[in-house]
């Protein structure tokens, strides 16, 4: 019975197995929330993102934001809504967006 729960819990704790690029045929339009521009921060997000038959991106979570505070993934969900990836690219998938000062 432990055996079976402490399994269930690494199962779901374990990271999803990486998928290859998007390729984009329009790509995310994200730009430096103004917190980081202020304090002249770059950063990067990774989203999960289920890609439908039309290459947008729904369902998508942050996965990961570096650094966190500054609004990199609230800018990242709020960009990949105007994406679409080229076809046959559906199915769940992990995309990073990288944030530049420069």
């Amino acid at each position: 019975m432990l055996t079976a729960l402490l399994a269930a819990m690494l199962a779901q704790t374990a990271p999803a197995p990486s998928s290859p690029p998007v390729v984009w045929a329009e790509p995310p339009r994200v730009e430096t929330p103004p917190k980081a521009l202020e304090a002249g921060a770059s950063g990067s997000v990774v989203l999960r993102c289920v890609f439908m038959e039309n290459g947008a991106a729904t369902n998508c979570v942050v996965v990961s934001e570096t650094p966190a505070g500054m609004g990199f993934g609230r800018e990242a969900i709020r960009g990949i809504r105007s994406a679409r990836a080229q076809p046959g690219q559906t199915g769940p998938r992990e995309v990073r967006l990288n944030f530049s000062t420069r």
